[in-house]
Formats: C-alpha cells, sequence, structure tokens
C-alpha cells in the first residue's frame, strides 16, 4: 500500500465531494490523506452545510494563516466551479505556489485520448469524452456527461457544465463558463469571460466579456 498525501486548496464542499472520490476511485489501493485548506472564513462559504466526507480518505481542514506547505505534496483547487480562479490567485499571492504545483483530477469513466494536451489543475467528472488533439487550459473543468471536439482548444479556467457538447476545431477563451446542456457548433470561437447559458446553441462566434443565450445564442448584455 502506498501513502498518497494531497493539498486541496480553498474549500468548497461540493467540489471536494467530488475531488474525493475521484481520488479514491484513481488510487483504490492506496492509503489517501488531504489537508484541505480554507481561505474564505466561515460566514461566507455557503458551501459547508453539505457533506464531503469519502470513505478512505483521511480529510484534515486548516485555516490558511495555520498552514505550511510542504515541497512536492501535489496541489489541487478546492473548486469546480467560479471560485476557481480566486482561489488560485490567493495562494499565488500568499505562498507562490503557481501552476507547476497542481495535479490533475482525471475521473477514471473520462474518455481521453493520447492526444490531448492537458495542463496542470485540470478536472474532469464522470462521463466526459474528449476527442483527439484537443487542448485543455490549466484549471479547466469538464463537468459530468460532456463532450469536447477533436482540434479544439479550452484556455485556461473554462468551466463547462454537464451535458455540453462542444463540437471539433473550436476556440474558447479564457475564463469562458457554458452552462448545462448547452452545445457549440464547429468552428467557433467564444471570447474571454463570457457566459454561454444553459440550453443555448451557439452557431457563429461571440464576442468576449459578454452573456450570450438562446437557440440560437445571441449576446444580451455585458458582464
Amino acid at each position: 500500500m502506498t501513502d498518497r498525501s494531497f493539498y486541496i486548496l480553498g474549500q468548497s464542499n461540493y467540489a471536494l465531494s467530488v475531488v474525493l472520490d475521484t481520488l479514491r476511485l484513481l488510487y483504490p489501493a492506496d492509503r489517501i490523506s488531504v489537508e484541505i485548506v480554507a481561505n474564505l472564513p466561515p460566514e461566507q462559504n455557503d458551501s459547508l452545510a453539505w457533506p464531503y466526507a469519502t470513505p478512505g480518505v483521511e480529510a484534515r481542514e486548516v485555516w490558511w494563516e495555520d498552514w505550511t506547505p510542504q515541497p512536492g505534496v501535489p496541489c489541487l483547487p478546492g473548486s469546480i466551479g467560479r471560485g476557481r480562479g480566486a482561489i488560485v490567485q490567493f495562494f499565488q499571492e500568499k505562498f507562490g505556489i503557481g501552476p507547476e504545483r497542481y495535479g490533475n483530477t482525471i475521473h477514471p469513466s473520462a474518455v481521453v485520448p493520447p492526444t490531448v494536451e492537458i495542463g496542470r489543475g485540470v478536472h474532469i467528472s464522470p462521463g466526459v469524452v474528449v476527442a483527439p488533439y484537443a487542448r485543455l487550459g490549466d484549471f479547466v473543468v469538464l463537468n459530468r456527461s460532456c463532450s469536447i471536439g477533436h482540434h479544439t482548444t479550452l484556455d485556461d479556467l473554462v468551466s463547462i457544465n454537464p451535458g455540453v457538447t462542444v463540437s471539433g476545431v473550436c476556440r474558447i477563451g479564457r475564463g469562458v463558463t457554458i452552462g448545462s446542456g448547452a452545445t457549440v457548433l464547429d468552428q467557433i470561437a467564444i471570447g474571454a469571460d463570457t457566459l454561454i447559458g444553459a440550453g443555448s446553441v451557439v452557431t457563429k462566434d461571440v464576442p468576449a466579456g459578454v452573456v450570450a443565450y438562446g437557440v440560437p445564442a445571441k449576446v444580451v448584455r455585458s458582464r
């Protein structure tokens, strides 16, 4: 049996339940311990009411001011939602922890060909399919049962929600969020920090920094 230790930076209990379950499945025969480093006071964290304990994973919570990081222990983002970027920035500023310290959590049921380029701090949930020659930047999240087409690029901090289809040869800019069940057609570009609403069908390029939704998707306002 191998002992495996991880730091989880930030504490979204929603994300912790998913990430810890993935670690348990990735290393079924190993002893896993995690230190969860909270950076929000409890009164600002609305996820704390939800359980995250996972059988076979030893978890300990610590406040960031009481934490001393040790070299060689991989870090994982403690959010798979909108708080991920703020967490990464916080621990970069306070402790100098850059992308190179982060590991990836890729669920064993996901289909990820060897030609896919994957950055750091990436999370891929159950049932995801990524086609050949896709590129996933740092801190990308692919949530349950989404599909990413061939030769498509997702820049850093992109969030793809459950059931989304992104077709081939697309370019999704940094910080874009695509809502559940949306479809992005072939060869579409979506600019940085844009939000695509749930259930939308994106048939043409979308600029940066806007909210777009509908069938077909149309820009409704600046973000």
